[in-house]
C-alpha cells in the first residue's frame, strides 16, 4: 500500500527498540568526538543548509511512501545450482541509479570476474522488473522491498537481497525521518542467506544523503544496528551510505566499528567519481568476517561502482 507523508513518532515512538536506539543516538552524538575542529562542522553544517535553501529543497513531504511492514515484497527463485562451497564468500553492494540501465549491469556482471560467483548481491534504488530481471541472469534467488515512489522516475525505489543460496526470514527496516528534499523515507532489507555451515544475515541499506542534519542520519545507523540480533554471529551491511566528506566517513566507520562491525571495503577504492574526484559512498561490514580482498569494477551502469569483496570466517 502506499501512503502520502510520514510522521517520526508514528513509527519510531510505537517500537520500543528504535525508541531506545534513537534515544541512545542522541545522547551519544557530539561534536566532540569528531577529529575535526568545531569551527569547521559548524561552517560544514551552515553550508549544507544555506545549499538547502538555495535549492528549494527543504519543502513539505511529497513522495508517496510504503508505509507498511510488509507490503510490497516480491521474491524470485532462479538458483539453478549454488557455487561451490570452498569457504570463502564472494559479497557485491551496488547501487544502480533508478535501475535505469540494468542490461548495462548485466553486462558488467557477465564481463568481470570479480564480480562472478558472488554468494550475495545487495543492490540499492532498484525497482522490482530490475531486480527480477538481474536475478533470472544471475541464476540467483531474490528479495525486494520498495520503500517508496520516487518523484523523479515515477517508479518504485528500494533495496534488494540476491543469492544463489536459499533466502529466509527476510524483512523491511524503517530508518527514521524524511528527507528535507521531497519527504522520501530510507529502509534496509534484511534476510538470512543459508550458506553452508552457518547461515549469513544479509542487510541492504541505503541511507538519506548529506543534507538531512547529521544527527538524523546518526539516527538512521543506530536504529538499523539495532535491527541486528545479538545472537546472529555472521552479518554483512552493505549499501550506500552517501558518505559526502571525510567526517561522515570517520563518524559512519567509528559506529560501526564500536558495534563490532569490521569494515571490510576499506582498501576497496572510490565508488562515485565527482569532476575528477573520487568519493568513497558504498561500504561492506560484516561481523564475524574477514576480508581477504576487495575491489571496484569500472562500469557505465550507473553512477556508483560495483563494489565487492572475498571474506572468509573469522577463526
Amino acid at each position: 500500500m502506499r501512503g502520502l507523508g510520514f510522521r517520526d513518532d508514528s513509527f519510531s515512538g510505537s517500537n520500543p527498540i528504535i525508541k531506545q536506539s534513537l534515544a541512545n543516538s542522541r545522547r551519544a552524538f557530539s561534536f566532540d568526538a569528531f577529529p575535526f575542529p568545531l569551527i569547521f562542522m559548524r561552517r560544514f553544517l551552515l553550508l549544507i543548509l544555506l545549499l538547502a535553501m538555495a535549492l528549494g529543497l527543504i519543502a513539505c513531504s511529497n513522495t508517496p511512501n510504503y508505509l507498511d511492514n510488509d507490503m510490497p515484497r516480491y521474491s524470485g527463485s532462479y538458483s539453478v545450482s549454488p557455487p561451490v562451497d570452498d569457504g570463502v564468500l564472494k559479497i557485491v553492494s551496488w547501487n544502480i541509479k533508478y535501475a535505469r540501465d540494468i542490461d548495462g549491469a548485466i553486462e558488467t556482471f557477465d564481463s568481470s570476474p570479480e564480480l562472478q560467483q558472488a554468494d550475495v548481491v545487495l543492490l540499492q534504488e532498484m525497482d522490482n522488473e530490475g531486480t527480477d530481471a538481474l536475478a533470472r541472469s544471475l541464476k540467483m534467488n531474490y528479495v525486494y522491498y520498495p520503500a517508496s515512489v520516487h518523484p523523479k522516475t515515477g517508479r518504485d525505489f528500494g533495496e534488494a537481497i540476491l543469492s544463489p543460496w536459499p533466502l529466509s526470514d527476510d524483512a523491511k527496516i524503517f530508518l527514521p525521518h524524511e528527507s528535507p528534499r521531497n519527504g522520501q523515507i530510507r529502509i534496509a532489507v534484511r534476510a538470512w542467506v543459508q550458506t553452508p555451515g552457518q547461515p549469513l544475515l544479509a542487510y541492504s541499506v541505503h541511507t538519506e544523503m548529506t543534507l538531512m542534519p547529521p544527527w538524523q542520519r546518526i539516527d538512521q545507523i543506530r536504529v538499523l544496528q539495532a535491527s541486528v540480533p545479538d545472537d546472529a554471529h555472521q552479518v554483512v551491511i552493505g549499501g550506500d551510505f552517501n558518505t559526502l566528506t571525510p567526517i561522515e566517513r570517520y563518524y559512519l566507520v567509528r559506529m560501526m566499528n564500536k558495534e563490532g562491525f569490521e569494515w571490510l571495503t576499506k582498501d576497496g577504492g572510490a565508488t562515485v567519481e565527482e569532476k575528477g574526484v573520487g568519493m568513497v559512498l558504498d561500504y561492506i561490514f560484516a561481523r564475524g568476517l574477514e576480508a581477504i580482498n576487495s575491489g571496484v569494477v569500472d562500469s557505465e551502469a550507473s553512477d556508483h561502482l560495483p563494489l565487492w569483496v572475498q571474506a572468509k570466517p573469522k577463526p
